[in-house]
């Protein structure tokens, strides 16, 4: 091998670098003729400052919440330095800078060493509050400082409250109507985006998950509305449907047909339902055209008898998927079901299943004869719809079970019921372009939405869009436009929406929180699907760390089935934070306790743990235990709430968890004058002594400003610690000044 002449070579790089600490590499590059190039062993470079401060706050904490937050100083110098480090005052936290412009301490840092200084301090009101500190090293110029956001929340447990309002000019063009509590998308409802979930589980609840982006991407492709949502959206929706129908082949069977498990017997809804999904997915995602025509051939071969009902060969183990079909006259609930999904499947399988149009046939002669005698609602508007399609509607029967305002077809047994009845009769009427009959159908339907997205379960949800979107992708609105003016408490000037026939399906959204004097409480009556119990036990210390387990136990309160997919809405206390190993071995393996786990800072403003349950056992509790450790001290500690609800029937189950208030001790973190500030100058107490006189001359003023209603002599004789009020019974001994 020829000897390389070795080189030698200088080069300078000037780079500006972050203000703490930042890590980069450096490599040396050549090129030499008749070698090539090479690359040189990349060089690790770790730039940083001598002395810097850094601050630790929590995501959230509450208002009026004693809370220890830590500044944490660097020394990387070679020797000890002693650091003055300044907590500068902010008007709406109470610390020991209030009313002095800052509080200093005096710290020694040992060398290349790290240290943590505490300050206590009390957010006083909610939003988000600037917390500044900042340190300069004694004898020396060298100094530094930090400003972060502390977010505040007010206390107690956010609780949203709903209305729709219909605005209709016509008739009451100058009226008003007032909405109390928290409104929230009272106009319209985009939240499309919400259902835009990634599906996961059995073959059963991997379809209710592939169903939300299906009939979301459906509808907002055919409403053109991806702008409400975010056009990025879409991409992320394709995903999600594509990785449905990848999840769902792992429960096809052999003769074309789904199971709920691999192992488990096909059966007739589910196959059916697969058929009606993939069909409306195949326009969408690349799904193999054989996978819904085997399914129908399936349906034909087994589930269909010479007269043309349909039955089911197997078990649905998710029965709020399937609606009221297992009500009365479900013989032609099913059967229309059925033919609903080849009907659906048609333009694919005409061609490949040749018993397609005759099996067709004789579904519709089957649910002709059946009509006139049935006496479910559900029953008589799917089977309306199924017969719609082939050019048979009768609607004479179908406005038999209408209301009286002619907007809805009730089904006494659940409301949820009633969604999926009126959206098939939607259906009916749409294909029949009876628009000015569906009209006030929609409008009814625009007074049902959750404000959360979707129509409460999976089969509603899928059928409510489905019928939406057809109406408007058919119905001709004439133009109009409505001027709408939102007058929100507190804020001089109305919020103003204006409305046409392009944008009337598109969100406005008003946000308003009344905030009053309620604290959380516990009542059996919220809790009338789950029983919940939650315990907060002591766990073993990890590096003086206080270490907790938090142990759930959840059980289903229903007699006949399990809960299908629920959620866990975890509120972490203040200073507190999950062991993620806990989580992600509950999370994982072939006996998972936990579907998944997340973050979550949409759902709940103080930032929750959201885990997501397969099922809920209806026989015996469902126990998930995990470690929580301590992160921060904080006094005066809020309680925080565990809520559980199935994810289409969310009536949550809300208890509350508490380290230490239920054994009674009224907590209390005082260091140095910090319990001063917290009982004087937050409470802006007066400084000086107080007579009897001058008591007196105050009990009896009366300004525009300050006017004293009622004075009285009490004797406190009882204080009773409860999680999150303290309540204190005195007895009047004097009646002074009754108002």
């Amino acid at each position: 091998m020829d000897e390389v002449e070795q080189e030698t070579a200088t080069e300078e790089v000037e780079q500006s670098l972050g203000d703490v600490e930042q890590q980069g590499t450096a490599a040396e590059v050549v090129e030499q003729e008749g070698i090539g190039i090479c690359v040189g062993k990349p060089l690790e470079v770790i730039v940083r400052k001598d002395f810097f401060i850094d601050l630790r706050l929590p995501y959230s904490a509450v208002q009026g919440e004693q809370l220890e937050i830590k500044a944490i100083l660097h020394n990387y110098n070679r020797e000890i330095i002693t650091v003055r480090i300044d907590l500068v005052e902010e008007k709406d936290v109470c610390s020991s800078a209030s009313k002095r412009g800052k509080y200093r301490q005096e710290v020694k840092v040992g060398a290349m060493t790290t240290r943590s200084v505490p300050f206590i301090i009390i957010p006083m009101r909610e939003g988000t509050l600037p917390i500044e500190v900042t340190a300069a090293v004694k004898y020396s110029s060298v100094s530094d400082g930090v400003k972060k956001d502390l977010r505040v929340v007010p206390p107690g447990v956010l609780e949203k409250a709903e209305k729709n309002v219909t605005l209709d000019p016509a008739l009451r063009g100058n009226s008003r109507e007032q909405v109390s509590g928290l409104v929230e998308n009272a106009i319209s409802g985009k939240s499309m985006g919400t259902l835009i979930y990634q599906p996961s589980g059995c073959g059963e609840q991997n379809m209710i998950h592939m169903t939300l982006p299906v009939i979301a991407t459906t509808y907002l492709d055919k409403t053109n509305k991806w702008e409400a949502v975010g056009f990025e959206k879409r991409a992320e929706a394709l995903q999600h449907i594509k990785t449905g129908y990848k999840n769902e082949l792992a429960y096809l069977k052999s003769d074309g047909s789904f199971a709920v498990w691999a192992d488990h017997g096909s059966s007739t809804w589910l196959t059916a339902y697969v058929v009606k999904v993939f069909s409306l997915a195949y326009n969408l995602e690349d799904i193999k055209q054989d996978h819904i025509c085997d399914a129908v051939k399936f349906l034909i071969l087994r589930a269909q008898q010479p007269d043309g009902v349909f039955t089911e060969v197997g078990k649905m183990y998710h029965g709020e998927m399937i609606g009221d079909v297992r009500g009365s006259d479900s013989d032609a609930s099913m059967t229309a079901f059925c033919l609903i999904a080849m009907q659906e499947s048609r333009t694919l399988c005409s061609d490949t299943v040749k018993t397609l149009t005759g099996s067709i046939d004789k579904a519709v002669a089957y649910l002709e004869k059946r009509l006139p005698d049935l006496t479910n609602p559900y029953a008589v508007a799917m089977t309306s719809y199924a017969l719609a399609n082939e050019g048979k509607l009768n609607r004479e029967i179908l406005y038999k079970f209408v209301s009286s305002e002619s907007s809805h077809w009730p089904v006494h047994e659940k409301h949820f019921f009633t969604l999926e009845a009126t959206a098939y009769a939607l259906l009916a009427l749409v294909k029949t372009k009876s628009f000015e009959d569906a009209k006030p159908v929609v409008r009814w339907f625009n007074q049902q939405q959750f404000v959360g997205g979707g129509y409460g379960s999976t089969q509603a949800t899928i059928i409510v869009y489905q019928a939406l979107a057809e109406y408007w992708t058919n119905a001709q609105e004439p133009e109009y436009q409505l001027k709408v003016d939102v007058v929100l408490p507190g804020r001089s000037k109305p919020e103003k929406f204006e409305f046409n026939r392009d944008n009337s399906y598109a969100t406005r959204t008003s946000r308003m929180v009344s905030l009053y004097y309620a604290h959380p409480k516990e009542k059996e009556t919220d809790c009338q699907n789950f029983n919940v119990s939650v315990k907060l036990l002591p766990d073993k210390d990890i590096e003086d760390k206080k270490v907790y387990k938090l142990q759930i136990k959840v059980l289903y309160k229903n007699s006949e089935r399990d809960a299908t997919m629920s959620i866990l809405d975890i509120g972490l206390l203040t200073g507190f934070t999950p062991n993620l190993d806990d989580l992600k071995a509950l999370s994982g393996g072939r006996a998972r306790i936990i579907s998944k786990f997340e973050m979550n800072t949409v759902l709940s403003e103080r930032g929750s743990l959201i885990i997501y349950l397969d099922k809920v056992s209806h026989t015996r509790p469902d126990e998930i235990s995990f470690r929580l450790q301590q992160t921060m001290q904080v006094g005066v500690l809020q309680p925080a709430a565990v809520s559980v609800y199935e994810y289409y029937e969310q009536t949550p189950c809300v208890k509350f968890y508490h380290p230490e208030r239920e054994a009674g001790q009224l907590l209390q973190l005082c260091r140095g004058d910090v319990c001063t500030c917290a009982e004087e100058n937050c409470s802006m107490q007066k400084s000086g002594k107080i007579n009897n006189d001058e008591r007196t001359t105050k009990i009896c003023e009366s300004t525009e400003t300050s006017k004293i209603e009622y004075a009285y002599k009490v004797l406190v004789e009882d204080v009773d610690y409860k999680q999150s009020i303290d309540t204190y019974i005195m007895r009047v001994q004097d009646s002074i000044k009754e108002g």
